[in-house]
């Protein structure tokens, strides 16, 4: 060899050039988001890709720059960046919300466009079908780059909402779903799509006898109690104050070692919040705690999740429990129960019916179920939500697309592994 990469005697010894990517996520806020996009680029093999991200260049984005840049990524904070929003999570209901989403729309295409043009990414990738306008960019850029949507929530089923849909199926080659119920909030005809389902850094999120400990301690927890952490910013889509009122409607039923941590508490919070504060302090079973980032030792202190949410959209609480061995109570809403095995790692119940979460309760109340169930939500955790699984399968769609959409310069950069 004479240093050079390969002759054309030695196919195998050559080297592709790197795939660059061009993500553009949505929120400055360091939520879920950013997070499961973060656990996406630390798992890239920086010397074959090479992520750029573009991030809203907005007050407190500094931490999710964080984030980005210590997974590996090179981050861009760009003024334009604003989300066109029409999911269940941000349903977009009064005049002033639909004109914020439309107002950001072309300036966010022009944005990418530019980008893209600079840049010369081999993929972009839309990390919420709410950046819709960056695939509108990329298209008026006249590069013909695949692009990719994730969906991270279900689109809303109205008007509003179908158009949001319409919008994303005419400028996104391929989305990258959650969960199959969010594929199916894009409505008809049926995209070309992959399901892989939210990332958790399994080297992170596990089990720490140590940290259980002092958490209970420092919680009051005793060794009898059987706590059940609900575990998402306390909103109303997500469901505590129903969860709190089942708990108090039903106490004289459940059993007496159940505890209930409702968590996600901030400070100025508004009504809601305050409604479920005042259900909590009624409650002798219940505890309110505050909003955290980290969550580790919550779930480690933990003995089951709940995901108790009266809205359809993905519950994080629940797979990075689940890595830690927790199973979990679901409401029955499609996107939740894809989370569990029912029966195995978790149980699903009826919001508005107290006595199947009491029943559901009293049955993870008793060890032998518990134990079976959670040794179960570990195992599933690794064949689901694992990083390493997820992001080898996110890298196929990947190699796939730039294989077959014809992409500029696309071809060379697949046909040749090193």
């Amino acid at each position: 060899m004479n240093g050079m990469a390969g002759s054309a005697d030695e196919p195998s010894a050559l080297v592709a050039p790197r795939i660059r990517l061009l993500y553009f996520h949505h929120a400055h806020d360091p939520g879920g988001a950013v997070r499961s996009l973060a656990a996406l680029v630390a798992g890239l093999d920086k010397q074959a890709i090479e992520p750029i991200v573009a991030i809203p260049d907005r007050p407190g984005a500094d931490e999710v720059r964080a984030l980005l840049e210590k997974a590996g990524a090179t981050v861009i904070a760009e003024r334009h960046i604003r989300p066109f929003h029409g999911s269940t999570v941000v349903p977009v209901g009064t005049l002033r919300e639909k004109i914020y989403s439309l107002a950001g729309l072309f300036p966010l295409a022009l944005l990418a466009r530019k980008l893209v043009r600079r840049l010369n990414p081999d993929i972009v990738h839309l990390n919420s079908t709410s950046v819709v306008g960056a695939a509108i960019g990329t298209r008026m850029s006249g590069a013909r780059k695949p692009v990719i949507a994730h969906v991270r929530e279900p689109l809303l089923r109205n008007r509003w909402g179908r158009w949001l849909a319409r919008l994303n199926r005419k400028c996104v080659d391929h989305f990258i779903s959650i969960d199959a119920e969010g594929l199916r909030s894009l409505g008809q005809p049926s995209p070309a799509s992959s399901v892989i389902f939210n990332f958790v850094d399994t080297d992170v999120f596990r089990p720490d006898p140590a940290r259980r400990a002092a958490e209970r301690l420092a919680r009051g927890w005793g060794d009898d109690d059987v706590v059940f952490l609900s575990l998402s910013r306390i909103t109303a889509a997500n469901g505590a104050l129903e969860l709190v009122r089942s708990i108090g409607n039903g106490d004289g039923r459940i059993d007496k070692h159940a505890r209930f941590a409702i968590a996600g508490f901030e400070d100025d919070g508004g009504t809601y919040q305050q409604q479920v504060r005042e259900a909590v302090d009624l409650s002798s079973r219940c505890d309110a705690i505050g909003f955290t980032h980290d969550v580790r030792g919550l779930i480690d202190a933990a003995d089951v999740i709940v995901a108790p949410f009266t809205t359809p959209h993905s519950a994080r609480s629940v797979f990075e429990g689940a890595a830690m061995g927790k199973p979990a109570l679901v409401t029955k809403l499609p996107n939740l129960q894809e989370l569990i095995v029912e029966g195995e790692t978790g149980l699903p119940y009826d919001p508005f019916d107290p006595d199947e979460l009491i029943d559901a309760v009293n049955m993870l109340c008793r060890p032998d179920e518990r134990q079976a169930f959670s040794e179960a939500a570990f195992r599933f955790a690794g064949e689901r939500f694992a990083a390493r699984t997820n992001v080898a399968r996110t890298v196929a769609v990947y190699h796939r697309l730039l294989a077959t959409a014809g992409g500029d310069g696309a071809a060379e950069k697949v046909a040749v592994r090193p």
